[in-house]
């Protein structure tokens, strides 16, 4: 998860603006506080056992998890203290858009402080991350956990996208796992692994509670998880001695603010009117998909603004739903075809050519897609997968397998221009293509015949 979302789109430099060094103040008190004000900015320090081992300790005494220091902590102390130092310093700047909302939900759900964590080790705190499993959003939510909590899918809103959705249920889930575990670390192994696997794995072990001692019975994903947990604890509170200095995004939590829409409104009707830069609303929005927010039929969607637009949208909102309606009829109904046209193709997809293929030593998910040209979320649907690791010889059923679909491949629709013109592009193999390539070589065959008795 770590290297697919360090180049992901939303960590592209303009986003970010770098800190002022010497503005804010070390962790620790002595001898190395604020040592990023005086190495140069390349310089990668790196500890001793027992310094790490010290602070860790240090930590733990504060908090409501048993943190401890081991060599498994200490590869992932390095890989984000040290390979991953930029993309750490832009997370850092990400907390804090997303801690404090965090923390406020946490309070309400009596749940530790320090799980505001675990969001970046599922999606580094990136609101619209995709696993190669299919899960979504800051806390990595399937769609079937996601639907238990609460959290909705249609053609227009993404609620896993949405960090104050999306928070509420992760905090609702946890405290279930907890409720049911009553211990943090193994709450942890069950939302990365699952409650049923973490169960088994205390079984396994003649009835363990400790983490550490079901540690061989987990999976190998999940034997790291823990680890990863303590080390991203570790280095956001001791990054300052790494020397990583944090890099802002546009805006923090404190900043924006939050209004009900209570009709149809596109982003592009905010933009015009409200001169709201389209990035930020982005930004603030993941979860409206298509820059829609479509009209509500019982409570009001939400919308996050700047604040210093806030009072603007209040004072002119009917005015902004009355400006250029058309910017949301259409948006509606291109984005309606769009999603049409790719329920179609998975219809089609799910009726024709079924196939059983045997998974190979070392083979993944996304391999196996890439090889039939189906996505790694078709596969874990059609095989009602609850983990996205293969074991050899595990059975996978493909429908509409790229070696038996020559004869029709789907019509993709998408949104194109200024005005979200739709292009769709027909493949080869379908049977319209077929059929103009058919009248083409009869238009061919007419002029050879021609030339042929104009040179006799």
């Amino acid at each position: 998860m770590l290297d697919s979302l360090v180049n992901a789109t939303y960590f592209d430099d303009e986003q970010f603006s770098p800190v002022e060094k010497g503005v804010e103040k070390g962790v620790e008190q002595g001898g190395i506080n604020g040592i990023n004000e005086y190495l140069p900015k390349d310089f990668i320090p790196q500890f001793s056992d027992s310094i790490y081992a010290s602070r860790i300790a240090r930590l733990a005494r504060k908090s409501r998890f048993n943190l401890v220091y081991n060599e498994h902590v200490r590869g992932f102390i390095r890989v984000y203290a040290v390979d991953k130092r930029r993309f750490v310093s832009k997370v850092l700047g990400l907390t804090n858009t997303y801690f404090p909302l965090f923390e406020e939900k946490f309070r309400e759900y009596n749940i530790p402080n320090e799980m505001k964590y675990l969001p970046v080790v599922e999606s580094a705190l990136n609101p619209t991350a995709v696993s190669r499993a299919g899960a979504r959003g800051l806390w990595q939510f399937m769609s079937g956990t996601g639907r238990m909590y609460g959290l909705k899918s249609s053609s227009f809103i993404e609620d896993r996208y949405d960090p104050n959705k999306a928070t509420v249920a992760a905090c609702e889930h946890l405290h279930d796992l907890y409720n049911m575990f009553g211990d943090w670390f193994l709450v942890l192994a069950a939302y990365n692994a699952g409650a049923g696997t973490v169960q088994r794995a205390i079984r396994q072990s003649g009835g363990a509670r400790d983490y550490w001692e079901i540690w061989p019975y987990l999976p190998q994903e999940t034997r790291g998880y823990v680890p990863a947990f303590i080390a991203v604890n570790y280095v956001m509170n001791y990054y300052r001695e790494h020397n990583i200095q944090p890099a802002q995004p546009g805006y923090l939590y404190s900043e924006t603010g939050r209004v009900p829409v209570n009709q149809a409104l596109s982003f592009d009707q905010l933009h015009e009117t409200l001169g709201v830069p389209m990035a930020d609303i982005r930004f603030l929005n993941p979860q409206y998909k298509a820059g829609l927010i479509p009209e509500s039929e019982s409570t009001p969607n939400m919308l996050r603004l700047p604040k210093q637009y806030i009072e603007s949208f209040r004072q002119k909102e009917q005015e902004i739903y009355a400006y250029k309606p058309e910017l949301v009829a259409e948006k509606a109904r291109l984005y309606s075809m769009v999603r049409e046209a790719q329920r179609q193709d998975d219809v089609v997809s799910s009726g024709r050519g079924r196939k059983v293929y045997v998974a190979k030593r070392g083979e993944t998910l996304a391999r196996v897609a890439r090889k039939y040209g189906v996505s790694v979320s078709q596969l874990i649907d059609w095989n009602d997968l609850k983990s996205s690791r293969l074991k050899p010889g595990q059975k996978l059923v493909v429908f509409n397998a790229a070696s038996e679909r020559g004869s029709r491949k789907s019509t993709v629709a998408k949104l194109k221009g200024k005005k979200g013109k739709l292009t769709a592009k027909t493949n080869k193999g379908s049977a319209k293509a077929k059929a103009l390539r058919k009248a083409k070589g009869g238009k061919n065959a007419v002029k050879k015949s021609a030339a042929k008795k104009r040179r006799r």
